[in-house]
């Protein structure tokens, strides 16, 4: 079972999803600029060539990206939630809230919680609102691997 600490969970918001959202825009101004070439000397065959294929590849990754877009923002949000959740928790149980982690990187209905004074399970109310935290004790808590400790 994998726990997630509130560092990698803080920190881990698709930073290489950004980071091909940055290539497109390098991408998009690449195009533009042979564009404008091309259009100020317009007898110059390989300006319009690489406006083409430029544009052409700008087109595949734009296609790419669109349904990873709303991808990212949900993730980003669903990241955010749970570590509200877990900054909540720590508050609650007055610990660092560096010193918890979860086993879900979303707020669903099973999601356990490892803190110093053990380990919690938190059952949300119908509308996700609030939450209580029930002590759990796990049969084998050897198999626990935590993702971002020091």
């Amino acid at each position: 079972m994998t726990f997630y600490t509130y560092n990698y969970l803080h920190s881990s918001q698709d930073i290489w999803q950004y980071a091909r959202i940055t290539i497109t825009c390098v991408l998009v101004l690449i195009f533009i600029l042979f564009l404008v070439h091309y259009l100020r000397h317009r007898f110059d065959i390989k300006y319009k060539d690489l406006s083409i294929i430029f544009g052409t590849l700008l087109l595949l990754i734009l296609g790419m990206q669109y349904n990873d877009f709303s991808n990212i923002q949900n993730s980003i949000k669903q990241s955010g939630q749970i570590t509200t959740v877990m900054e909540k928790i720590a508050k609650q149980l007055k610990v660092s809230k560096y010193s918890i982690s979860v086993n879900s990187t979303t707020p669903d209905d099973d999601v356990l919680v490892k803190t110093p004074k053990g380990i919690f399970r938190v059952d949300y109310n119908a509308d996700g609102s609030q939450f209580v935290l029930e002590q759990i004790v796990l049969h084998d808590s050897s198999s626990i691997k935590i993702e971002g400790a020091k």
